[in-house]
Parts: structure tokens; C-alpha cells; sequence
């Protein structure tokens, strides 16, 4: 058991987990119109909702809608059916079982029984990372705060190795919109707490060899050998698998290194795997590099470095919704786009030094006709953040934003606005203006005029803060689900070679747009909006109108740099038209992975009239 942990059993870490797991469940819901929020009937004392096929009606307390479906719930939820005692449904899935019948379709017991569990484990989860992260708050807060009185400046000026590291792992969270937002299935609680970021993990990366005939390379820049390139960034991890090479009496010539990630290593390739295990192809080392996770759960760092690449790893497990595996396209991909970010950002100086990227420097995976299979073994080598910022300047995880800090219980964003503009409401306007303008003209520049949608969610991004922790910079990272407009990106003069039709490029501009605004829009800055105004207490309209007036802004900066029609027709979509919405709680009844969209009224259009 980890010394960190508190005993889960604790009322305080349960119910804290449950309830946000139903915030998280019924914001879904309601949402993605699985429930409608129109036929609420609220009084003075609860908001009712009928369920008109059951006979009964939901009872809740404290609850509020806000403008793009986020939802706030003080209180509980009832059940409440004609000759009954009201039942309080107490958990994510007492609720999915409470409204079941009144779903669309509606979903098959065995169905709700399989999203039951799903929602079980992410609150089982949740809880061992509030238990876990009580006490290395208390840690943090005892060895920083005589540093300076907010976490932030304290982190900052501690010499630590690897600030945006540190921050990453506090700031795991999950999705915001996800009710599955910490669920592992395939693992126990000891493996939760050994492989995962919210519990500072140490791993140990095992290195396999991998014959160099059943392997494919790509780098993003040219001239590179893949040996090379790994002995020189990972000169320990290198002299540790050339041992173990000697140690099995086996010429190194010809092979190549491959990290793991523990779980993959362990559980999956010697079944997966067994047939290049037996002929001679895969070989399963002892040899390892020491490692801790990043956010995401797959993605570690070697020696927990702030300068060597980080390393993307295949785990087959179902975390949150799919199995998050490196696929062949993305090993491709990766560094194909990388090179081509990397001149459009060269060739216009950042859009203003706005816009930087996290390059994922070189792709391996297994050379086999099925793609499926391949997708188990393979990494994808990313530059590191803290490496990509010019001296002086923080790469800030966006998801860490929306974490509490150790030293005030206050989010950190609240932290970042202090030391930029002053801790009150009027501070708050200021930062998020600045920040608005900052990453609104980075990733439409992008847009607008090379036809690049980012996946810029919390968990992909970082606002690099200056010394006076100013926003003044997106850095952006993992290009697995970028989308780019082809005909946009080829009347800029580039091309990009696809890895497989369907994917990457598309000619559709609706589909390319959708990602854009759900990913960065909705995600990222509207999620950033309100936890500001929930921070101080203000007017959500306050900072829907600051978004909107920025990012009008932002389109006004690109005016006559744009192509003329399209700069129109982006315009009205993206400040009149309405935004398009993932539905995860639909993709998850329907047990898929394939992107489900509704749409929502466009925030900003009411905002800005």
C-alpha cells in the first residue's frame, strides 16, 4: 500500500468521488439529450425532472444548468415514484439505473449492467486519488510554502528538475465531460496506484528487442538512423539493452531497441506476441529505464527528465472509453506532421510567437499486414515540454489549471491570476482576456490559414506564462487526431502525405471544424471561462462575452491573410452558428469508439448581440 494513501473507506474521500462522478454522469445526460433539461420544473426548495414511461419524477438538489450544458449539483438526487419512499440514488450508477427505462431505446439491462461497472471503477478511482492526494498535498505544502504563499511561485522558484512534470501529474483529473473519466478496467487498485500519474508512479520501462527487418521507422527530420538517435537521447537506456544483448549472446547489429510500458510487457505480449517471441523476431529483455507517467496515463518520461523525449507506449486496456494503443498511422503520422507544423510555425514566426508545438520527433512500429495487431507494438517519441519553452518562461499544463492547490484548496488558475493581475474578479477578466487572445490567435491562425485543427484539449496543451505569469503562448502536443483541411493547407502551398486515405486530411471543412471547436473551444477555453467565474463568483455571461469579443478579435487579425470565402464562412460558424458536442455517454450505451456529435446553441452569439 502506498504510504501516501489514506483508507478509501473514508466518508469524506466516497462521498467526494460519488458526487462528482454524478455531476460528471448527469451533466451527460442532460447534455447529450438523453434526459431533457427542458421539461425541468424547479421551485423554491429542488429542480423536478418527469420521467414520464416510469411514472416518476427526479428530485434534485442544487442544481443549476449553465450555457453550454455544464451543470452544478450541490445537493442529492431522488428517485421519486407514486407509493414509494423517495430513493436517493447515491452513485453514477444508481443513476444510470434509476433513468435507465426512460433512455432512448431504451438500453438493454446487460447494456446498463456494462456501463455500470465502467462508472463503479472510475469512482472506486477517484476515490484512491483524493485519499492518495490529501497527504501529498500536505507534503508539498510543508516543503514549499515557506517559499512563497502560492503554490505556483513556491513550484516555480524550487529548483525542482522538472516543473511541468510535477504539475502534469497533480493536475490529473480526467475529462471533464467524460463519466468515465477515471475508469481502468483490467486493473487492480495496487496496479492503479504502481502505473498511474495522480500517484507519482515509478515505473520500470522494460526495453525489448525488435528485429530491424520487422520494424518501420519514421523521423521527422531527415538523415537520421534509428539506432543512433537512441543511443545518443537515451545513452543509459542504450548501454542497459546492449548488456542485455551480450547477456543473451546475441550480435546487437540488426535489432533495435523498444521500450514498454510495464503493463503491456507483462500482461499482453507474451500472449499477443507469442509467434514472434517463438520465431526469434521479439525479444523480451531484462533490461529497463526508469520512468514516470505524464498526464496521460501511457505517455512517461525517462529519469523523469525535463530535457530527454517523452515516450508514448501502446497499453491495451480501456481507459476512459478505448484501448489506447499507438497505432501505425500515428507512428507515421506523428513525425509527417511534426515537420510540417514545424515550417508553418518557422514561416510565420509562431503567428506572433502565439504558437508553438511539442514535435513528435520519430515513430516505430511491428511491419504487419494487420494493422490491428501492430498497434500493440510500437512508440512514438515526443520532444519534451519543459524543453520547448524558452529560458525563464513555464509551460503550465491547462489540465493542471483546474486542480486544486495544495496550499489553498483554491484552483490554480486562481494562482496564476493572482500573481499576473491581482486575485479578485476584475484580475480575473484581465487574465482570461489575455489568455483568450493568446490561444484564440494561435490555434485560428492555424486554422484560418493552413487548414490546421488542433486537439487541443486541457490534457494536450500548455499556456506558456512569463515571468510575471502572463499568457503569451500555446504550446500544443499530440497530433494522433489532428484534422487538417486539404484543399486550405494545399492553397498555402504545402502537402502532407497521408498515411491512409480518411484519416488526417479530409476535404470535408465541417469535419475538420467540429474538432477545432469541441476540442479547444468547448474543452479547453469555455471550461477555463467558467472555472473562472465559479472561482469569483461572477457572471458567466462576463467571460462568454470576453471569449467572444476575442476571438472576433482573432478573425479581425486574419482578415485579408485568409482566403476571402473561407474566412466568411468560419467566421459565421464559428460565432453564429451552433457548436457541435461529443456525446461520450452515448458512444459508451452504444459501446463504441467512433466520435458521437449533437450540437448545442453557439454560446457567443447571445453573449456578443
Amino acid at each position: 500500500m502506498n504510504a501516501r494513501l489514506k483508507p478509501i473507506a473514508a466518508d469524506p474521500t466516497q462521498l467526494n468521488a460519488r458526487q462528482r462522478g454524478l455531476q460528471r454522469t448527469l451533466q451527460a445526460l442532460f447534455r447529450e439529450q438523453l434526459l431533457e433539461p427542458g421539461h425541468l420544473i424547479h421551485d423554491n426548495h429542488a429542480s423536478w425532472l418527469p420521467l414520464w414511461g416510469q411514472r416518476a419524477m427526479l428530485r434534485f438538489e442544487g442544481l443549476r444548468l449553465g450555457r453550454i450544458g455544464n451543470l452544478q449539483l450541490d445537493g442529492a438526487i431522488s428517485l421519486v415514484q407514486p407509493g414509494r419512499p423517495p430513493q436517493v440514488l447515491a452513485t453514477p450508477a444508481e443513476l444510470l439505473a434509476g433513468v435507465a427505462p426512460s433512455l432512448p431505446g431504451p438500453p438493454s439491462e446487460e447494456v446498463i449492467q456494462r456501463l455500470s461497472v465502467e462508472l463503479e471503477n472510475s469512482t472506486t478511482n477517484d476515490a484512491l486519488c483524493l485519499a492518495y492526494r490529501g497527504n501529498w498535498g500536505e507534503e508539498l505544502s510543508g516543503r514549499l510554502r515557506e517559499r512563497h504563499r502560492l503554490f505556483l511561485a513556491a513550484l516555480r522558484n524550487s529548483g525542482h528538475a522538472n516543473v511541468p512534470l510535477l504539475l502534469e501529474q497533480w493536475g490529473t483529473l480526467g475529462h471533464p465531460w467524460h463519466p468515465n473519466y477515471k475508469t481502468k478496467l483490467g486493473l487492480s487498485a495496487e496496479d492503479v496506484m504502481a502505473l498511474s500519474p495522480e500517484f507519482e508512479a515509478q515505473l520500470r520501462v522494460p526495453l525489448a528487442a525488435l528485429r530491424a527487418a520487422r520494424a518501420h521507422v519514421a523521423f521527422a527530420a531527415d538523415g537520421e538512423e534509428y539506432r543512433n538517435w537512441f543511443g545518443r537521447t537515451y545513452p543509459q537506456a542504450w548501454q542497459a539493452w546492449l548488456a542485455a544483448m551480450q547477456a543473451r549472446g546475441l550480435p546487437h547489429e540488426g535489432w533495435l531497441p523498444l521500450p514498454l510500458h510495464p503493463y503491456q510487457a507483462s500482461r499482453q505480449l507474451p500472449q499477443l506476441f507469442a509467434q514472434e517471441i517463438a520465431g526469434g523476431d521479439l525479444l523480451l529483455l531484462d533490461a529497463a529505464m526508469p520512468a514516470t507517467p505524464t498526464m496521460s496515463f501511457r505517455t512517461v518520461v525517462p529519469h523523469g527528465s525535463g530535457q530527454m523525449p517523452h515516450v508514448k507506449l501502446p497499453v491495451s486496456l480501456r481507459l476512459t472509453s478505448v484501448q489506447r494503443t499507438v497505432s501505425p498511422k500515428s507512428a507515421v503520422m506523428g513525425p509527417r506532421v511534426s515537420r510540417l507544423l514545424s515550417s508553418i510555425i518557422a514561416s510565420e514566426d509562431g503567428f506572433g510567437g502565439t504558437l508553438a508545438i511539442v514535435p513528435e520527433q520519430c515513430g516505430i512500429h511491428l511491419l504487419d499486414a494487420d494493422d490491428d495487431r501492430a498497434r500493440h507494438l510500437a512508440a512514438l517519441y515526443r520532444a519534451n515540454p519543459a524543453a520547448c519553452v524558452a529560458p525563464g518562461m513555464l509551460a503550465m499544463p491547462v489540465g493542471a489549471l483546474f486542480a486544486e492547490s495544495p496550499f489553498s484548496g483554491r484552483a490554480l488558475v486562481t494562482e496564476a491570476v493572482a500573481l499576473c493581475c491581482g486575485d479578485d474578479a476584475a484580475g480575473a477578466q484581465q487574465f482570461f482576456r489575455l489568455y483568450a487572445a493568446t490561444a484564440l490567435r494561435a490555434v485560428l491562425s492555424a486554422y484560418l490559414l493552413y487548414g490546421v485543427a488542433f486537439e487541443a484539449h486541457q490534457q494536450n496543451s500548455f499556456i506558456v506564462l512569463d515571468q510575471h505569469y502572463r499568457p503569451v503562448q500555446l504550446l500544443v502536443r499530440d497530433f494522433g487526431d489532428i484534422r487538417i483541411h486539404r484543399p486550405t493547407l494545399e492553397r498555402s502551398g504545402h502537402t502532407l502525405q497521408a498515411h491512409r486515405a480518411g484519416h488526417t486530411l479530409f476535404d470535408d471543412e465541417g469535419t475538420v471544424r467540429d474538432k477545432l471547436l469541441h476540442a479547444v473551444l468547448l474543452c479547453h477555453v469555455s471550461e477555463l471561462a467558467l472555472l473562472l467565474a465559479r472561482s469569483y463568483r461572477s457572471d458567466e455571461d462576463i467571460f462568454w462575452r470576453i471569449f467572444g469579443r476575442e476571438l472576433a478579435a482573432a478573425f479581425e487579425l486574419l482578415r485579408g491573410q485568409a482566403d476571402p470565402v473561407r474566412w466568411e464562412q468560419e467566421r459565421a460558424a464559428l460565432l453564429e452558428g451552433d457548436w457541435p458536442a461529443k456525446s461520450f455517454l452515448r458512444m459508451r450505451l452504444t459501446d463504441s469508439s467512433d466520435d458521437a456529435l449533437g450540437s448545442m446553441p453557439n454560446p457567443l452569439r447571445e453573449a456578443l448581440r
